[in-house]
């Protein structure tokens, strides 16, 4: 009997110690230091309230948006176009100072990323980028007006370039005059290279590789400016001045030029947002692509780490394999959702065109209708990269106080305390997530009654213009389900 108790002793002994073999190896990946990546927060709460009520909900909303631009008469447009009131004049002639600013920043930065710490949470250069810049400058721009046409480095660049005697003569007369041919073009690619790096390649927020994009970027934009000129290639193929410019038609906030009333300035004016987006007028077929793409792009970085996704190309999502195993699917997605959303934007105007029985061309309503995409394709990038915006600026408060880690304390926050419960707090999450929820439905009311208003004046008569938004608001109550779907689904990665 105590010879057997022994032998029972032992084996527990044995499996005890099994155990604990066990879990010391399950917790050496805890307790080993790893580089954090600065995308800030995935959906760490499963919300109470059930999906299809939310969802459901919020297309009931868009639906309804549809119902009462019924009963709003063609006179309400002309009421819409004349809510504007100027409040100020503001000096039209350029200066050289902010856009100097801003290149010395970016220099700055660039340095950083070769100098500074080689972690994404210390270094500027990769906050400053998509953190402050892509995010809390879009969000800016969604309110104030067209910011960047004042900061861009550009203008400093090409004073810089006409220092130089063969680049003056390339400023003064450039090697290709018609760049409208084009379109935009030169911008659908490179925004796709941006997009792609931002999505897709492994070590999106490594600093030196930062640096690199950078400097190549730079050296692009130089280019463009000598082949197209400076004005023609802001307008048609540097992607951030576009971008921001189209950001920049939701703010009630404007800048007009009146040079017969006010001489050497410009108006400044308030008026409903979103509703510059009526004065915009017909763009062509590749800028309608290139709004279309900035939505794609954004809808495919939440929906490439949901489990459907993962599932549809053979990825187990509790074993997510990383980034770097899902280079050419994800290269394959993006593209991908780019062709489908085109597709279906295009079959939704194509129908209501059939449907309203005009003689008008179907291309100059696939140019017409696009910018009523724009609400969404902002309100899909707020709700998307709140949660980083609110966390990761406080990263980058620390960083900018050493950028070089040479153990600065420029702005005396090299050591502040990041609260990061602002991403985990179960009241600080259902604030964000609400909000999240608002920028998403808010974006495609305001998306339908944009599209209503542009049919009003594309065809004639208002039974016309109703029928037309048919298709067009089938789609929109899609992609709010889709959007409200991505906010609460689980996500890998």
């Amino acid at each position: 009997m105590w010879i057997g108790n022994t032998e029972l002793r032992l084996v527990t002994s044995k499996r005890v110690l099994g155990l604990w073999r066990k879990l010391l190896w399950l917790a050496i990946p805890l307790l080993t230091p790893t580089v954090a990546q600065a995308h800030a927060t995935e959906r760490g709460f499963i919300l109470l309230l059930p999906t299809d009520l939310y969802i459901g909900g919020g297309a009931a909303v868009v639906a309804f948006t549809f119902l009462l631009m019924t009963v709003i008469p063609a006179t309400g447009l002309q009421a819409v176009e004349l809510a504007r009131r100027d409040i100020g004049l503001i000096s039209r002639r350029d200066t050289l100072v902010p856009s100097a600013l801003m290149l010395v920043i970016i220099l700055a930065l660039i340095a950083s990323g070769y100098l500074g710490s080689r972690d994404p949470l210390s270094n500027p250069l990769p906050l400053m980028l998509w953190t402050i810049w892509w995010v809390g400058l879009s969000f800016v721009h969604a309110i104030l007006g067209n910011l960047w046409s004042v900061l861009h480095p550009w203008r400093a660049l090409c004073w810089l370039l006409r220092l130089i005697p063969p680049f003056r003569k390339w400023l003064d007369s450039p090697l290709i005059s018609k760049p409208e041919q084009l379109g935009y073009l030169p911008a659908i690619a490179l925004f796709l290279a941006f997009a792609w790096l931002e999505l897709v390649h492994p070590a999106p927020q490594d600093p030196a590789l930062l640096a690199n994009a950078v400097i190549v970027y730079i050296f692009i934009t130089t280019a463009g400016i000598l082949l197209f000129g400076e004005r023609a290639w802001l307008q048609y193929g540097e992607i951030f001045s576009i971008f921001f410019r189209i950001v920049s038609w939701l703010a009630p906030f404007g800048v007009r030029t009146d040079s017969e009333k006010v001489g050497d300035r410009n108006v400044f004016f308030v008026t409903i947002p979103c509703m510059r987006l009526l004065s915009v007028g017909v763009l062509p077929l590749t800028g309608a692509a290139f709004i279309l793409l900035t939505l794609s792009s954004v809808s495919f970085d939440g929906f490439s780490r949901t489990f459907l996704w993962l599932d549809f190309i053979g990825v187990n999502p509790l074993e997510y394999p990383g980034r770097s195993a899902l280079i050419g699917r994800n290269t394959f997605g993006l593209i991908g959702v780019f062709g489908a959303l085109m597709g279906v934007y295009g079959l939704a105007v194509y129908l209501g065109h059939v449907l309203a029985r005009t003689d008008v061309h179907v291309s100059k309503a696939l140019s017409t209708f696009v910018v009523a995409i724009v609400p969404i394709a902002f309100g899909y990038h707020f709700a998307h990269y709140l949660p980083e915006l609110l966390l990761d600026s406080q990263f980058t408060l620390r960083a900018l106080s050493d950028p070089f880690a040479f153990g600065w304390d420029l702005l005396g926050t090299r050591d502040m305390h990041v609260h990061a419960s602002i991403v985990t707090n179960r009241e600080s999450i259902e604030l964000i997530w609400k909000l999240q929820v608002f920028g998403i439905v808010a974006a495609h009311v305001a998306a339908v009654a944009i599209a209503h208003f542009l049919a009003l004046r594309l065809y004639t008569g208002p039974t016309r213009a109703l029928v037309s938004q048919i298709p067009m608001t089938i789609l929109m109550i899609g992609y709010t389900m889709f959007g409200l779907w991505l906010l609460s689904t689980p996500a890998a990665g």
